[in-house]
């Protein structure tokens, strides 16, 4: 696949997602509205980690949801914001799927760490491997045709969406945090591997049903609004 590609009629040209990259900081000054927004995302994580655990009752074991309704939302705040977005990943579990559910201090911090690795890899690789080649970084190809005048390689972009995604940082996720918490005795050893498929298969339904809905809805209107960070942190 070239970095580069031309529809009938239009120009060759490269892909219109070339300035999202992996350095440090992007060539834009931050916004106070992307500080508020930074802010309200965490907020946002927080509520619905809980949420993710309380509202499925029997479903729920110690922090652990077989349904993290909330993962999605952190995935494309990731795509959008880097670092800031996999930060709300970590707090939200620690606060919200933590300290909110009765976990003491140290399981939360250390097993959230659940909610931040995966999410700071998949940021890299979108970035880093698979933006110059054509999968669009923000994932819009998942559900548009065609962005901004290209025309998206959409199986292309859901096998990379489902294999990177939904199974290799997935499985990272629920062998973190389901074997952090198995370390430190909260997951009875019969019940290992009961949790570890209910974390990764709950995530896996979560990302797919839910992920596209929130990148049609939402995606290209943030970027419209210049607020998707150049890199990690800007």
């Amino acid at each position: 696949m070239q970095p580069e590609q031309k529809l009938p009629g239009t120009k060759k040209q490269t892909y219109p997602w070339s300035n999202y990259t992996t350095k440090l900081r992007g060539t834009r000054q931050v916004s106070s509205t992307q500080y508020t927004l930074y802010i309200v995302q965490i907020a946002v994580v927080v509520v619905l980690s809980y949420l993710s655990v309380v509202l499925l009752g029997p479903l729920s074991y110690s922090g652990i949801s077989l349904f993290y309704f909330v993962y999605p939302f952190i995935l494309v705040f990731t795509l959008w914001w880097g670092f800031w977005g996999a930060l709300s990943g970590y707090l939200g579990c620690v606060i919200g799927a933590g300290l909110m559910v009765g976990l003491g201090v140290v399981p939360s911090v250390l097993y959230s760490v659940a909610d931040f690795v995966p999410f700071v890899a998949m940021f890299a690789i979108y970035r880093g491997v698979l933006a110059p080649r054509g999968i669009d970084p923000l994932n819009r190809d998942l559900t548009d045709k065609v962005v901004r005048g290209f025309k998206t390689h959409r199986a292309l972009a859901w096998l990379a969406f489902i294999g990177i995604n939904a199974v290799v940082l997935n499985a990272i996720s629920a062998e973190l945090g389901v074997g952090i918490e198995y370390l430190l005795g909260l997951v009875p050893s019969g019940a290992y591997w009961f949790w570890w498929w209910g974390w990764f298969a709950g995530d896996a339904v979560a990302m797919i049903i839910i992920t596209p809905i929130l990148v049609k809805g939402l995606t290209s209107l943030v970027e419209r609004q210049g607020l998707v960070n150049d890199g990690w942190l800007t």
